[in-house]
């Protein structure tokens, strides 16, 4: 081989390492901004995980207490519609005395 053919063959291989480096360096920037984008995503998620898990213990805590005080016999045995039927019967029954105050 002469000399220029050799010269120019490592020059093409030069080029070519470099185009391979220059798109290594672009993809490493890539992936360096989005594992910043993601670093703080999870910072964020882990913050409102606190909160969250604050919130969470707070209403237990309510909960636990509406629990311990208890609620008397009498209320606690109507179920949601005897309680609407005991309201409409009582408001049934305000309705025919107010009717016969006015007469």
């Amino acid at each position: 081989m002469s000399d220029t053919s050799k010269y120019d063959l490592f020059m093409e291989e030069i080029v070519s390492l470099e185009k391979m480096v220059q798109k290594f360096v672009v993809e490493n920037e890539e992936i360096e901004n989005e594992k910043t984008t993601l670093e703080s995503k999870v910072d964020n998620l882990e913050q409102e995980n606190e909160v969250l898990v604050l919130k969470i213990k707070e209403l237990e805590k309510k909960l636990n207490n509406a629990e311990n005080k208890k609620v008397p016999e009498s209320k606690s045995n109507l179920d949601f519609s005897e309680r609407e039927n005991l309201k409409n019967q009582i408001d049934d029954l305000i309705s025919k005395i107010d009717y016969h105050i006015r007469s």
